[in-house]
């Protein structure tokens, strides 16, 4: 049998290691912050505190959050729920942002938590964090934002935000799938779900990479994919009649959503992944992308979702608009003698 050596993390190691990630959200060094196994993981630990620390201890079992989360948030309100809770789930308007008048109406004194993502990347669309911060710290709420799909896309600063708790997934940054962390303000209850639990050095480590590319290239992001994206969209608009771009104010700087005329999601879906171009694909934890659009009032099942990287070429984008426009054409053809209710 062999046996690995193993060596327990000093503190200023993982100091270091932590230093970009602090950096890349804008937090201060008195925030706390732990690595976890997952985006999910880090959402769960967050209501798991809530519960704990706010339902149990204080009758505050109230909890609320929006119809567009996908399932780590959405399935551990339903647990909330199971052990006692009241969860109200708010709609959103046809802007893709959430109905604050709805959610504000929502809020008794027995509200715990509010817990949103920052953006969907399905939709690219921004939820007015801000504003509703700024009401739960007024109605003395906490605020939990999940920024999964804005962190190295757009820029923020948790020391500055009106939030309480902070997670993310690393993936969404280029890092290890297993990965992501939560921040929390320094008053408020953060309790660990493994008790006891070393500090993951290996994970820390790919997240701090992670974060050292992505702070590099938040100014490209922010830059190069719009331009990127709006050529897409230009393109698309140039070459397919009928075409129309959703969601075209506050949104991620590289995500695009079209609907294409007479052509089903799904089909076209196919043929562009047989070709190389792979939509922004929904399910498994994630939100189909027509349910999240029926919940804005948008019923179609004929747009599909795009995103941009940091990696992606305007070649990349320019044979992207090709592929689309040809494969739409064909579909089109076929279905010429089929009548059409899209």
């Amino acid at each position: 049998m062999r046996l690995v050596a193993t060596r327990r993390v000093s503190p200023e190691e993982e100091e270091r290691y932590q230093e970009a990630i602090f950096r890349l959200v804008g937090a201060l060094p008195q925030a706390r912050f732990q690595v976890t196994s997952s985006g999910a993981e880090a959402i769960q630990q967050v209501l798991f505190s809530c519960f704990l620390e706010k339902a149990r201890k204080e009758g505050k079992t109230h909890f609320i959050t929006s119809c567009i989360e996908d399932a780590p948030l959405l399935q551990m309100m339903k647990r909330c729920e199971e052990l006692g809770c009241t969860v109200h789930i708010v709609p959103v308007e046809k802007s893709g942002q959430v109905d604050l008048a709805a959610l504000k109406a929502l809020v008794t004194p027995r509200t715990a938590l509010i817990s949103l993502s920052m953006a969907h990347g399905l939709t690219g669309v921004i939820q007015p964090y801000e504003e509703i911060g700024r009401f739960a710290q007024e109605k003395g709420i906490l605020f939990h934002l999940d920024v999964s799909w804005g962190l190295g896309k757009i820029l923020f600063s948790f020391a500055d935000l009106p939030v309480d708790y902070l997670t993310f997934s690393g993936s969404w940054i280029h890092s290890i799938p297993a990965s992501g962390g939560i921040f929390a303000k320094p008053t408020v209850p953060l309790v660990p779900l493994i008790v006891g639990s070393p500090p993951d050095l290996p994970t820390l480590a790919a997240l701090s990479s992670a974060a050292r590319l992505a702070l590099l290239a938040l100014d490209g992001v922010a830059l190069e994919c719009i331009r990127l994206r709006d050529l897409f969209e230009e393109e698309l608009i140039q070459k397919i009649p009928g075409v129309q771009i959703l969601f075209c104010e506050n949104r991620l700087p590289n995500v695009t959503v079209a609907l294409f005329p007479r052509v089903h999601h799904e089909a076209l879906a196919y043929f562009l992944e047989r070709r190389g171009l792979y939509p922004n694909q929904s399910g498994m934890i994630f939100q189909k992308l027509d349910k999240l659009l029926a919940a804005s009032q948008i019923k179609t099942e004929s747009a599909l979702s795009f995103s941009f990287s940091r990696m992606t070429t305007e070649a990349q984008v320019k044979e992207g608009a090709r592929l689309l426009t040809e494969s739409i054409a064909w579909l089109q053809k076929m279905s010429e003698d089929v009548p059409c209710t899209i």
